[in-house]
């Protein structure tokens, strides 16, 4: 009977065994790169064209935009002309794996700055999904309330 009972769990773990399982990392080689490139962005350090496909998809909430050199523009705009004193806090990444063959990472963070023109401390709550492939992140999806970036901008067009 114990014989017929090892070989009946035998065959039903077996079987159960799926080796194209989707798989979630937060310590690996996709991840670290992530939080390199929030390191990067807190620096205002936009040589970032190893980790990017040149022709990066991105879409900000709604918006959607090509390529790495707008990408830079828009981001890079942060430091030079809408806030000062930026940061990440509580950030969180992981990198999914999928059963299909994608590759995505997903990162949670809080993002800290002070308006240039208001002066205004300003918070705010983000979610970005990173694409993978061939060692180069060719899409980027971007969600955050854009309540803050639109105040900060309205200030800056009324002050010149």
């Amino acid at each position: 009977m114990k014989k017929l009972y090892f070989l009946i769990l035998s065959i039903l773990l077996i079987g159960c065994a799926n080796t194209e399982q989707s798989v979630i990392k937060n310590d690996d080689e996709l991840t670290s790169k992530i939080k390199v490139l929030f390191d990067k962005y807190v620096e205002n350090d936009f040589d970032i064209g190893d980790y990017y496909s040149s022709d990066l998809v991105c879409k900000v909430n709604n918006v959607e935009f090509t390529g790495l050199d707008t990408f830079i523009t828009g981001f890079k705009m942060h430091h030079d002309v809408l806030y000062k004193d930026i940061n990440i806090e509580e950030l969180y990444a992981h990198t999914c794996y999928l059963s299909n063959g994608d590759v995505w990472s997903n990162a949670w963070f809080t993002w800290k700055g002070t308006g240039q023109t208001t002066g205004t401390e300003y918070t705010n709550r983000a979610h970005f999904d990173y694409k993978w492939e061939d060692g180069k992140i060719v899409q980027l999806l971007a969600y955050y309330d854009e309540a803050i970036e639109k105040s900060e901008a309205a200030a800056l067009a009324a002050a010149q």
